[in-house]
């Protein structure tokens, strides 16, 4: 297995393509081609545009199919909750990362070929994915453990920086009462890819406040 990671030109995201020789399960795709390679999965981890721009070009260049959470489903087809009708000058507004301005990609939306609720598990070529909600940041944030060895985290969890529950649909009750506790019942021992900046051990993360490991584990599993 191969995990390489392709940044976009939307927010500086990361795309991340779990991969078996030519085939692959695509995380937070976005629209950049990746030579020889045939996705056959697509994952979001939350609604956000800059996490979702690619699914559509995917699912023409392979046949992928797209699983995300039934509330991350709703909102992938609203360009309000996706946020694409924003996009533009949300990227103009914002300072904490550097990117270049991308074009207005207008109201975009893309349908989800799978849904679930609470979470799920699928086996892919060997491989395990177990997909859980994880709301905070946004209303359909989910996390996504492969082989219970790696956590894709989306912006839940980006090292070094509090999580954003500020977005439309961010709910700072529901990632303190509910997402945060399922994050600290993880073994931290994980590695995280985040949907933004670069990898880390969960162990070290910090929200930059120093007072994540602080809060005794909540008693919510993943189902």
């Amino acid at each position: 297995m191969d995990i390489r990671r392709v940044v976009s030109c939307y927010m500086a995201s990361n795309m991340y393509a779990v991969c078996e020789g030519e085939y692959a399960v695509l995380i937070d795709p976005c629209e950049k081609h990746i030579p020889r390679l045939k996705a056959e999965i697509l994952i979001a981890t939350h609604e956000h545009f800059d996490h979702i721009s690619g699914v559509n070009f995917w699912k023409a260049k392979s046949g992928a199919s797209f699983i995300c959470s039934e509330t991350c489903a709703k909102a992938c087809k609203d360009p309000r909750r996706n946020l694409s009708r924003y996009f533009s000058a949300f990227c103009e507004l914002q300072s904490w990362v550097k990117c270049d301005i991308p074009a207005d990609p207008g109201d975009y939306s893309c349908e989800a070929d799978e849904v679930y609720s609470g979470s799920m598990s699928f086996q892919w070529r060997g491989h395990e994915f177990t997909l859980f909600e994880c709301p905070g940041h946004s209303q359909g944030g989910q996390c996504i453990l492969l082989d219970g060895k790696i956590l894709f985290s989306g912006d839940s969890l980006i090292n070094g920086f509090k999580t954003s529950c500020n977005s439309p649909g961010g709910s700072l009750r529901k990632w303190r009462e509910y997402s945060m506790p399922k994050i600290q019942s993880l073994s931290r021992n994980l590695v995280v890819y985040p949907g933004h900046l670069d990898s880390f051990i969960l162990k070290d993360y910090d929200d930059g406040t120093r007072n994540f490991w602080t809060k005794e584990a909540g008693n919510v599993p993943i189902d």
